[in-house]
């Protein structure tokens, strides 16, 4: 049985010397494992259609795994991809997207959330203040959505907005640990 669908890619991991497999948020049927069968090799038809940072119209083919067995972008967020904060800012979304959401469990408006999010950091530039806003409204939404969105007293505090967050999570998010890297204010400014 094959599938069409659109996905957004949260993560790829190399599975074999020419494999991938890609963890993706589809807008039908949720978070699914789909097996990219050749995607490391430079010559396959499907590498430059399995980016992280775009909306990819899908043909999965269900068996004992899915694979993946077609793709086409659909919505390419390209400044992304050349700016750094955009490059943090996005995946720390996808991340989060993928460390919360359960396999084959379809929402929709998790997929339109984090489509939207992608969508607002690829047509803005924002300055550093902002970045914490993003961050907040995105991760209140996903949260709300999921539903265990925090009391109004946690939100309005990010020390306890992260706090409650880590809470909910198995293990530190990378992109979060990154974005402590290249943040350049300090703690204390950025939570102004």
């Amino acid at each position: 049985m094959t599938y069409q669908t659109y996905g957004l890619i949260l993560k790829k991991t190399d599975c074999g010397e020419a494999n991938q497999l890609f963890s993706i948020y589809t807008n039908s049927h949720g978070k699914i494992l789909a097996l990219g069968r050749g995607t490391k090799k430079v010559q396959s038809k499907l590498n430059g259609h399995l980016t992280q940072f775009a909306v990819v119209n899908l043909m999965i083919a269900s068996g004992k795994g899915d694979h993946i067995a077609g793709a086409d972008i659909f919505k390419n967020f390209s400044s992304i991809s050349q700016d750094l904060k955009k490059i943090v800012l996005s995946s720390f979304g996808l991340e989060l997207v993928e460390k919360m959401t359960k396999q084959n469990e379809p929402d929709s408006k998790i997929f339109s959330l984090l489509a939207r999010y992608l969508w607002v950091i690829d047509k803005n530039s924002f300055s550093d203040s902002d970045w914490y806003l993003i961050k907040k409204a995105f991760t209140v939404k996903l949260l709300t959505l999921l539903g265990i969105g925090p009391k109004a007293e946690i939100i309005s505090d990010p020390k306890k907005l992260n706090n409650f967050l880590e809470q909910h999570l198995e293990a530190e998010l990378q992109s979060e640990k990154f974005l402590n890297k290249i943040r350049p204010l300090t703690p204390h400014q950025f939570y102004e």
